[in-house]
């Protein structure tokens, strides 16, 4: 018993990929949403995307694992690295559907571990943040990414170097209820994360905080001049951006049931996110959002069609069409329209309805009284706006003057 079965076009099952479609598309949303407030909002080139969701990824599930296997009082003899898969697949996976109150909690657990090991890498690398230029910023980012991956291969009691380790799956109750139902659950979590983490960013896209890092991102010496601290602000956004890529990072090893070093490439985590950010349009995320389904659809589309083009690719490998398609995609964009697909708009401080209901509240309606008598309403309305205004961390509304 299973997920229903759905076939189109001879061999192609709607439902499978609409579920992987979903997990595929939730995981790269939140990804390039972290991505966007650092580069889209606050101007931080960071080329090292995959060092935070790697580095969540990889202690979750190695200390998730030891922890498992501790409460649930499964024997390690000693050595959680060299038995590993026998103690989480054989030992661990076979209690978990029992306890489903250890299941949460430990889900839980290593979400907080993902995010806490984000947060301390991008309280990290924001020293140099502070003080490096965008350029070499960006170089330098790079650079520890590539050596974090160097750590994951040859320190063994991390994630067993070339030997992987196998994390505890929370899914398995519904693996056993049948085929495809661990998946759905996989894409609902992963879902839930990606609204939250959108709903997360959509707040700090209209508060005074998001006009203040579009204001230090256009120019650092006009924010400074306002008074504003513009390398607080790129510490405190690159630490919440890579918290949510940790959390990312922790959730996707379980859905992978493995950490291994050689998942963690820069093209996947960190090329990939900047392609979405720049075809959606950076500091916009409703953009993000437009330009991570094109990419997943196109990406998981390709995925599919591959076998039944390589008749007619003339000898290249299809395997490098995806490639060879998102390259030049990057290079129209850039070319054509590097605003991205939805142009980048100012945020306002106060919703629609809220202004409006300020505005009906000082009696302005079309028509009513004459012109100096509509002109002191508009006045009043104006009075009553600014003092819902923030006044101190909002100084962009002194900014955007």
């Amino acid at each position: 018993m299973g997920l229903p079965v759905i076939i189109l076009f001879g061999s192609f099952n709607i439902v499978a990929f609409s579920v992987d479609f979903i997990s595929f598309y939730a995981l790269y949303l939140v990804l390039s949403i972290s991505l966007n407030l650092e580069f889209g909002y606050a101007g931080i080139p960071n080329f090292g995307k995959v060092l935070f969701i790697a580095g969540g990824a990889a202690f979750a599930g190695s200390i998730s694992g030891r922890l498992a296997a501790y409460v649930l009082n499964v024997p390690t003899r000693g050595d959680f690295i060299t038995n590993n898969f026998n103690i989480i697949n054989v030992g661990v996976n076979s209690i978990l559907p029992s306890v489903p109150w250890f299941v949460v909690v430990l889900v839980v657990i290593a979400l907080l571990i993902g995010g806490a090991i984000g947060a301390l890498f991008g309280y990290l690398a924001s020293f140099p943040a502070i003080r490096l230029r965008e350029d070499y910023l960006g170089m330098l980012l790079l650079g520890v990414a590539q050596f974090f991956q160097l750590i994951m291969l040859n320190y063994t009691p991390l994630t067993g170097g070339n030997q992987n380790i196998a994390v505890p799956n929370p899914y398995q109750y519904f693996t056993n209820l049948g085929t495809g139902y661990a998946t759905l659950v996989e894409a609902a979590v992963m879902g839930v994360l990606a609204i939250f983490v959108y709903l997360y960013a959509e707040r700090i896209a209209r508060s005074p905080l998001g006009r203040t890092l579009k204001a230090v991102r256009d120019s650092e010496d006009a924010a400074r001049a306002l008074g504003k601290d513009d390398a607080a602000f790129k510490r405190n956004i690159l630490i919440a951006a890579s918290a949510i890529a940790g959390v990312a990072g922790a959730l996707y090893s379980f859905q992978l049931a493995t950490v291994t070093y050689d998942t963690w490439t820069r093209f996947a985590w960190t090329f990939w996110p900047f392609l979405i950010v720049i075809i959606g349009g950076a500091g916009n995320n409703v953009g993000v959002a437009v330009g991570t389904f094109f990419f997943a659809l196109v990406y998981k589309g390709l995925l599919i069609i591959q076998p039944d083009l390589q008749p007619y690719l003339g000898g290249i490998d299809p395997n490098w069409l995806t490639y060879l398609l998102f390259a030049t995609l990057l290079i129209g964009i850039l070319m054509l329209r590097p605003e991205g697909l939805v142009k980048e708009k100012s945020a306002p401080t106060l919703s629609r309805r809220k202004l409006m209901s300020i505005v009906r509240s000082a009696g302005v309606e079309p028509g009513g009284g004459g012109q100096g008598e509509r002109l002191g309403r508009v006045k009043g309305a104006l009075s009553r706006l600014r003092k819902l205004l923030p006044r101190k961390s909002g100084g962009l509304g002194q900014a955007e003057k």
